[in-house]
């Protein structure tokens, strides 16, 4: 059965060409750092690309401090998954094992020139695919759950981030890790619990603080015109926001639990054109997001859509709208770049 991507263990990697570095070394800065010198921490916005030219770089494990795995960044190499396509915060961060030269460029620049260079979007986006599969199958992330058969609030949060493939440690009572944990964190032992990183913790946790700790559901603070919003994110919700982007529009998908849907409950899927071996509703969906993604569709998870309502210039307004006296919020807006022949069409403002 496929799955959501490659296996990093066996990835064959491609390296960039020198003509991509080239183009990144013009929109980007290159930075020498001693050894020791962190890159990037847990937490902090995904708001770089960093590429390896000269040096070594590990990344650390969030919940120990130590390198994640036993491998480590070399020259040609770059740090980062598939978080900085949603433009989320670190589920891991990296430090120069050696004396290092960087070079980094700024999100929004790195995304408009992957859009510019399919290729080397496809080699990226290939490797920050298996490095998010690698974390979701080692049990080591920066979101640590302590004690979810204990507490139904917890099994919420552990199946809102199974269905958003977002990486999750689990951890039992009473058992030493989950003793350390609480330890590290200064919380009770033997009481079910949320963490981030290896200092923070989430006090009274449901899905949508775990969402806006993560960034995944666009918390706004003005408002910002999509061109497309859509409202569910099954699989044709996904479906369109691919299309929607591919045409260059600037588009939002909503979805008020986790992208996929009902089909994102299914264990196999085998009547969906390209996958004979079949593949589970959470991956084929997932797959679908990050495509999506590439081409510059926003997602906000979990957001509701509780009134649509018609404003000045055929404009829409989702959410609780300004004349009902809702509060104003601002969704972010797309990144990548739209073609300068884009059709003008009504666009669509969101109220939270």
């Amino acid at each position: 059965m496929e799955s959501l991507a490659a296996d990093l263990s066996t990835l064959v990697r491609t390296p960039l060409a020198e003509a991509h570095v080239r183009a990144m070394r013009r929109i980007g800065t290159t930075t020498d750092l001693p050894a020791g010198a962190w890159i990037a921490k847990t937490g902090e916005a995904a708001d770089t690309f960093h590429y390896v030219e000269e040096g070594e770089v590990e990344a650390i494990d969030p919940s120990t401090g130590k390198r994640y795995g036993n491998a480590t960044l070399g020259p040609t190499q770059y740090f980062g998954e598939i978080t900085f396509l949603t433009g989320g915060v670190l589920m891991m961060g990296a430090r120069c094992v050696q004396p290092s030269r960087i070079l980094t460029v700024p999100r929004a620049a790195m995304l408009e020139l992957m859009s510019q260079i399919p290729e080397m979007s496809d080699i990226i986006v290939t490797v920050f695919a298996a490095r998010r599969r690698r974390l979701l199958e080692s049990n080591q992330a920066a979101l640590t759950i302590i004690g979810a058969d204990q507490s139904r609030a917890l099994r919420r949060i552990v199946a809102f981030a199974g269905r958003n493939r977002i990486p999750v440690r689990t951890l039992e009572l009473d058992t030493p890790d989950a003793d350390h944990e609480a330890e590290v964190c200064s919380i009770k032992k033997h009481e079910p619990a949320v963490s981030f990183g290896k200092n923070t913790v989430i006090e009274d946790p449901t899905p949508a603080k775990i969402a806006r700790l993560l960034g995944r559901d666009l918390a706004a603070d003005a408002d910002t015109i999509y061109d497309v919003v859509i409202v569910g994110g099954g699989p044709a919700g996904v479906s369109a926001g691919v299309y929607a982007g591919a045409e260059g529009l600037s588009a939002l998908v909503l979805d008020d639990l986790a992208v996929g849907g009902q089909a994102g409950t299914s264990s196999r899927i085998e009547n969906y054109m390209g996958f004979p071996t079949g593949i589970t509703g959470a991956d084929l969906c997932w797959r679908g997001e990050v495509q999506a993604l590439k081409s510059g569709t926003r997602f906000a998870v979990p957001r509701r859509a509780p009134a649509l309502a018609k404003r000045e210039a055929g404009v829409f307004c989702i959410g609780a709208c300004p004349s009902t006296g809702g509060k104003r919020a601002k969704a972010a807006g797309s990144t990548m770049p739209r073609p300068m022949s884009r059709r003008a069409i009504a666009g669509t403002r969101m109220w939270w």
